[in-house]
């Protein structure tokens, strides 16, 4: 009698509780982080400027294994009147399950500026790619903000077979009728690489003027001597790490903070 009121009590007590069956589940409580709400968001803020303004952009990347850093560093970025949104480029997490995006999810609706997110490599292991879809929404997007236009692409190679999608790229940089652009950025978690080594070229060609990057875990800011557009990668978030992108009608300018901001200057490459 004693072993079934024991088991009668166990079994009340496990139905009261909510647990995961499984480290590999997709339905993440994850809310406020799909690009589509965000830029529903900045739309809002958009709507208070004109395309004359100068603004700043928060860049960060990599906050994958320091869920409290990023939490600081947004709480840091919360801060800074002058900033309009914040670009997050990839690595939310490291091995792409459910807890992880959990946790990065806590630090990341610390923000009290809109976040658009582009996918890292580590963001699709795993059931990362689902994961990343009902959460954040399409791997490559584009919007325009303040005459400017950004793009978003994916470029993971390890995990997928047609990235990146470059008929997608060159349509998304080339200028629609009657269109008239400031800028236009592109952003990836990796700079070009592996099987897109020329990509930078071929971007250029193809009306992109900026690029913005991680993946490396420490700030660079460089150009291909022959092809001339500026690619920057930002550092990751441990110890309170970002970039600050100031965009004028006519120029884009950087600094990278750790946490102190400070101009970042353009390297050449051969």
């Amino acid at each position: 009698m004693i072993r079934l009121y024991v088991c009668i009590l166990l079994a009340m007590i496990i139905s009261g509780c909510e647990f995961d069956l499984s480290p590999w589940e997709t339905d993440v409580d994850c809310p406020n982080l799909s690009v589509e709400e965000n830029l529903a968001w900045l739309k809002t803020i958009e709507a208070q400027h004109s395309a004359s303004d100068t603004y700043k952009v928060a860049v960060i990347g990599d906050p994958q294994q320091f869920p409290g850093d990023l939490e600081d560093t947004i709480k840091t970025i919360n801060a800074m009147d002058d900033v309009h949104f914040i670009l997050l480029l990839g690595d939310v997490v490291e091995t792409g399950i459910e807890k992880e995006y959990e946790w990065a999810c806590t630090a990341l609706n610390q923000t009290e500026k809109p976040i658009i997110s582009v996918i890292g490599n580590h963001d699709a292991l795993s059931y990362g790619k689902q994961i990343w879809l009902k959460v954040f929404g399409d791997f490559d997007f584009s919007f325009h903000y303040l005459g400017s236009k950004y793009i978003g692409y994916n470029d993971n190679q390890y995990e997928f077979l047609d990235a990146p999608d470059k008929d997608w790229l060159a349509a998304q940089g080339a200028l629609a009728e009657n269109e008239t652009r400031l800028h236009t950025i592109g952003m990836s978690h990796i700079e070009p690489w592996g099987n897109a080594p020329d990509l930078s070229a071929f971007l250029k060609d193809n009306g992109y003027t900026h690029m913005l990057h991680a993946h490396r875990h420490k700030f660079d800011y460089f150009q291909e001597q022959d092809v001339g557009l500026p690619h920057f990668v930002t550092a990751d978030t441990q110890d309170v790490k970002f970039a600050v992108m100031t965009v004028s009608p006519e120029s884009i300018t950087m600094e990278q903070c750790d946490p102190v901001c400070l101009d970042a200057t353009i390297r050449t490459q051969l």
